[in-house]
């Protein structure tokens, strides 16, 4: 283990207790900062909730039903991907929307090769597949 080093002047710290919650405190040597040191899981987290999510496995199947799971991986559900901005021009699109729940419907345009963009909506109306579609269509200025 590296030792801990003090953020203001630099030097080593000692061990200096426990906080109420039972975290580990510090202590500097030199000037006498005391400091907590937290670990910062979230890249591990991340790896994992991908592997999962590309997996074939069910949380139910998961050590502990998956309860331990849900909740080290619960803010990851609120990472939502931009989606990418496109310049070129497609001969074909291909649309479609998906609908997650009652209130929630995804759009989805795609060229023969890749996904060109999304919208998400509460409904499937025409003002959000204009939307759609005005983030990803070029028009052809004829010459």
């Amino acid at each position: 283990m590296t030792s801990v080093k003090c953020l203001v002047c630099g030097c080593g710290m000692t061990r200096h207790g426990k906080t109420s919650a039972g975290n580990q405190r510090w202590r500097c040597r030199a000037c006498g900062m005391s400091q907590v040191r937290h670990i910062d899981a979230t890249a591990k987290h991340l790896s994992e909730f991908l592997a999962w999510l590309l997996s074939n496995q069910r949380q139910i199947d998961m050590p502990g039903q998956g309860r331990s799971f849900r909740r080290r991986c619960s803010r990851l559900w609120k990472i939502w991907p931009l989606a990418p901005v496109i310049d070129e021009v497609h001969e074909v699109v291909f649309v479609d929307g998906i609908h997650l729940g009652r209130r929630v419907v995804v759009l989805i345009a795609q060229s023969p090769t890749h996904i060109l963009g999304w919208y998400v909506a509460r409904r499937e109306t025409s003002q959000a597949w204009k939307a759609l579609i005005d983030r990803i269509m070029t028009r052809r200025l004829a010459a």
